[in-house]
């Protein structure tokens, strides 16, 4: 599936041969992330491996976003229950930062779990990045609750398709 191409640009499908650019990408925007917060806990995404990033390509959806041939970003989304998917390893290299491509690669991540049932997605993210928060705001996120159980504010951010559905958010807890 390919939710956007050009000469130059293509979202698509990870595969296995991506699994090293996309630990890589993971990393490096996980990183700054943990440099603008001066965080004092472990962030999870900077202790991955590459057995993980593999096991993540193939038991889960992760997109990758490639610019002249570079794989610059990628997002991880899986499926928690029929009708909740959960998006994770969100990232996009610095070098990218603010250019629409990142909000390309979430538009394809929820795009996939809305043609496949979705009517709701989850995440979570440390609720004091406000450019994070500002930025799942202007995507219609909401936020749901917040957590303390790993050592930072940690809010849960939720997009409903039918917010008549009532769906089940327990399942993003456990995230």
């Amino acid at each position: 599936m390919s939710a956007k191409t050009s000469t130059y640009l293509a979202i698509r499908r990870a595969t296995d041969n991506d699994t090293d650019a996309v630990l890589k990408v993971t990393k490096e925007s996980f990183s700054l992330y943990q440099d603008d917060l001066h965080v004092k806990y472990e962030v999870k995404a900077l202790k991955e491996t590459i057995e993980t990033t593999l096991d993540d390509i193939r038991q889960n959806a992760v997109f990758v976003v490639e610019r002249f041939g570079e794989l610059v970003g990628a997002i991880r989304i899986k499926k928690l229950s029929d009708d909740l998917w959960y998006v994770y390893r969100f990232g996009v290299s610095p070098k990218i930062s603010n250019t629409g491509l990142g909000s390309a690669l979430l538009d394809a991540a929820v795009m996939y779990a809305r043609d496949n049932g979705a009517k709701a997605i989850a995440l979570h993210t440390n609720s004091k990045y406000y450019r994070l928060a500002r930025y799942y705001y202007g995507k219609q996120f909401y936020v749901h609750s917040t957590t303390f159980d790993r050592g930072y504010v940690r809010a849960l951010f939720v997009l409903e398709f039918d917010e008549e559905s009532g769906v089940d958010l327990s399942p993003a807890f456990l995230q």
